[in-house]
This record gives C-alpha cells, structure tokens and sequence, in this order.
C-alpha cells in the first residue's frame, strides 16, 4: 500500500508535468493562454480515456505515434535544409562545442556529464519496466513470450525515439547559428521550453499545414502519454485501494468507480500543471527533480523485494520513507536555495543578426552562460553589460548537496531504499521467500564458483543450480479458466 500511494502521488505529477508541454508550446505558436490549454487538452484526454478505457488508449496512442514522427521528420528535414543541409548543420552545431558527449569529469554537480547520462540513466531506466502503465501492456500481450518480444522493440524503439529527439536539438541549435540571431538572447521567448515552438513558426511561417502537423505533434505525445497514465492510475487506484477493501461488487460499480476516479485524477493533473508552470528550467529536468523522490523509493522498494530475499514490509516503509525525504529535501533544496552552484550553459547561437528593441547600438553582448544582456534605454541608445561573475557566491557545505545534478537524484533514492531497507529488514526475522520472488544474484554473479560460495551470497534461500523447466506459456483466457475453476467449485 506504500508503494501504491506514491506510485499515484508520481502518476500525478508525470501527468500535470506532461499536460504542460503543449500548454507552453501552443501559448508560444497561437498565443493562447495557458491555463486555456491546460484545462481543454485535459479535458479532451479524461473524455476519451473515461468512455473508450485502456482500449480507446492503446488505439489513440497509434494514431498519435504516426501524427508524432511525422512532425518530427517535417521539421528535421525543413531545419536541415534551412542550416544549409547535413554537413553545414553538424559543423555549426561542432563548432559552437556543443558536441561534448566524453565529458568524464565526476565532479557530481555538473548539469550532464558521461557518468551522469550513462551510469545515473541506465540505474533510472531500471524503473521503466516497473510501472503500471508498463504492466498494462504486458497483461494485454497474449502470452509470455510475446510480452518479451514487445518489450525488446519497445527498447529499441526508445532508443531511435531519443536520438531523434536530440537530432531535434542539433538542428534547431544550427538554425538560429545560421540565422544569427539566438530567440533566447534576443528575449523573442523567454522559457526554453518554447524554443522548438518559435522555430517551427519561424521555419514554417510561409507553408500551409506544416504548422498544424507539428502541433499535432506535440500534442499526440502529450496526449498519448496523459491517457496512458490515466489509465494506469484508474487501474491501480482500483485493484490495489479499492478492491482488496471492499466486498465484491458487479462489473458495473467497478466501472463507475473507476470512471470517477479517472475525473479526479484528471482535476488533479490540472493543478500540478499549473504548479509546475511556476519553475524554471527545460521540461525533462523540471519532471525528474520533482519526481525523483517519489519515483526512486517506488524503484528501490521493486530493486529491493527482487534482490534481497530479507527484504520485508518494515524495511520497504522505513527505506522508502528515508529516500523521499533525502532526496525531496535535495530537490527542494536547490530551487528555494539561492546559494548553489548554476549549472554551467554551453555557448548560445550568434547574435550578430538580431534586432533588439529600442537598442541604437548593441555592444558588449557577451555569449556565454553567466552573462546576462541588460538593457537600458537613454536617449534612444542602449548599453549592455554583462554579469560580474565575480558575484556568484560558491556554495560550501549543505549547499554543495542541494548543487547535485538532477540526474543523479533517482539513482540517490533507488540506493538509499537498497541500502536503509536491507539494513532495517535485518532487524527483523526474514520470512521463507519463494525462490521465484527473487532474482538468484549469487547464481548469476558467480555461476562458476563452488555451490558453497554460491549459497554465501544467496541469503539462506536454496537456488538450484541446475536449469529449471521452462513455465509454458499461457493465455489471458487459461488464466482466468484457471481462476474461475475453483472459485466456482467445478
């Protein structure tokens, strides 16, 4: 039930956080409100996920995917060819040093370095598989070994999907280089989750559709996204709340409870969008700092139960409990605390070309990260001076914790459940655990060792070294056969 509660609290912050993104990306394109955007998609996601159900979800979600490339591939293409084609694209994006993928510097409170993309996002990426929305798909699959077969193309395919995506920003990064003009110097936007939006107008201002389809885009992922968390959050509020405490009740009340519980949620994503509106930074950051210490004691307390056969209902609340405070306080910490060191920029896109407001001559303009461009108007000329660095107060002591890159937030959470929860779980006596409960490490790990190393590392449960017999595979339909059976006393 712990684990259940903040996998609801973290469905609800995943969804607020996506149902800002169209928000702030249509605001930049139409200049529609945000508020407008934020209540009508969520509306539009709770109307479909509430009459159609996990069908109408995984149907839409098709749809979207082809509406969702194809804007992709538009402004990919349009933006190469804008930036002078493939080879003057990777030049200007090369040369500005945005090309940085071996930066091995440990030091932990950089923004992004090798070991924080790599080693922090392969211990993050343990809790993809570990979700409810994941286990919806698994449990529409017929059989097991279908079920791998999706989740292998599934991984491939966000592999390819996140390549993309950042291909996106190296051709929006050599568009505004060969334009001249950077929209976030020349203040033509001032939230850098905007970015993509200005380009797609500024690229496709003088094609008809092309606009339409990229915000068709955007809003298919967002959409596709929300139903599905949607979706798994009716599911789980239902099977792990609402079922094992109450008495059994018809298919028709169990879907009207569901149904209402898809309109609240729903109300409750609007108001996490509109907080989440309120700070700063790119999108994936603003989701990962807000939802690392929820997330993370969620993925521990999984990681835990798999690995550790003493792992026991003590351990999984006391650690659980430890990491959402740890690393909530982290979290917070760096965005009440002014004292903590800035994340340091890459070089933003030429200026050279810009035409600023009300500024006769513009010298001075500095383009690196802590400069800021501060205008002041006297007489029709303006005179820009950038930031005494000098001011930047280094942090010391408590605050060199809340500098901790975001993407090491999850892996902090997953380790401290690992490592306060085994260590809480031995105080008390270990209960007999199946052997298919746990993953056999020692096994794995040491496989040609002697079968009394082995049994060191495998916490008193006794692992067969030899193969065991594959399980068949079996159908949704067997299943439920075989749970009716005895319940219906045949």
């Amino acid at each position: 039930m712990f684990a259940t509660v903040l996998s609801i609290i973290s469905g609800l912050n995943y969804l607020g956080t996506v149902l800002f993104v169209p928000a702030v990306t249509l605001e930049a394109v139409a200049d529609i409100p945000q508020w407008v955007s934020i209540v009508g998609v969520m509306s539009v996601v709770v109307i479909y996920t509430y009459i159609g159900g996990f069908l109408a979800v995984v149907w839409s979600d098709v749809v979207q995917a082809v509406l969702m490339f194809s804007g992709i591939f538009a402004l990919l293409i349009m933006g190469t060819l804008e930036a002078g084609g493939v080879a003057a694209t990777w030049t200007l994006f090369n040369n500005k040093g945005r090309l940085n993928l071996f930066n091995f510097d440990p030091n932990p409170t950089l923004r992004q370095t090798f070991w924080s993309l790599v080693v922090g996002s392969t211990i993050s990426g343990i809790g993809v598989p570990l979700t409810q929305v994941s286990f919806l798909r698994i449990k529409a699959t017929p059989t097991v070994k279908s079920a791998k077969r999706m989740y292998l193309f599934t991984a491939f395919a966000f592999l390819i999907t996140n390549l993309i995506a950042a291909l996106e920003g190296v051709v929006m990064f050599a568009y505004y280089e060969a334009k001249g003009c950077d929209p976030l110097e020349a203040k033509e936007v001032d939230n850098p989750n905007q970015l993509i939006a200005k380009m797609v107008v500024d690229i496709f201002k003088n094609t008809p559709c092309l606009p339409g389809l990229f915000l068709a885009a955007i809003f298919s992922a967002s959409l596709s996204t929300m139903s599905s968390t949607l979706s798994g959050l009716s599911a789980l509020f239902w099977e792990d709340v609402i079922k094992p405490h109450t008495k059994p009740m018809s298919n028709r009340k169990s879907t009207i409870i569901t149904q209402f519980s898809v309109l609240v949620f729903g109300g409750i994503g609007i108001v996490v969008a509109f907080l989440v509106s309120g700070l700063d930074g790119p999108i994936v950051q603003i989701f990962r700092t807000t939802s690392s210490c929820l997330r993370g004691a969620v993925i521990g307390i999984f990681v835990m139960g798999l690995f550790s056969p003493r792992a026991n209902a003590l351990g999984a609340i006391v650690g659980g409990t430890f990491s959402c405070i740890l690393v909530g306080w982290l979290a917070i910490g760096r965005y009440i605390n002014d004292v903590v060191s800035p994340y340091a920029k890459l070089e933003p896109a030429s200026t050279e070309n810009c035409i600023f407001p009300n500024i006769t001559s513009v010298s001075n303009i500095s383009l690196y990260s802590y400069d800021t461009v501060t205008s002041t108007n006297m007489s029709g000329y303006a005179t820009t001076q950038p930031q005494d660095i000098g001011t930047v107060i280094a942090p010391e002591g408590v605050d060199i914790m809340y500098s901790i890159s975001y993407k090491w937030l999850r892996p902090i959470g997953i380790i401290t459940v690992l490592l306060v929860g085994s260590l809480i779980s031995r105080l008390k006596r270990p209960d007999p655990v199946a052997k298919n409960l746990t993953v056999p490490f020692g096994e794995l790990l040491w496989s040609c060792f002697p079968k009394f190393v082995r049994q060191k590392y495998c916490c008193g449960v006794d692992y067969h070294p030899t193969k065991q017999k594959e399980v068949p595979d079996f159908t949704q339909q067997d299943y439920d056969l075989t749970v009716m059976k005895p319940m219906n006393g045949h």
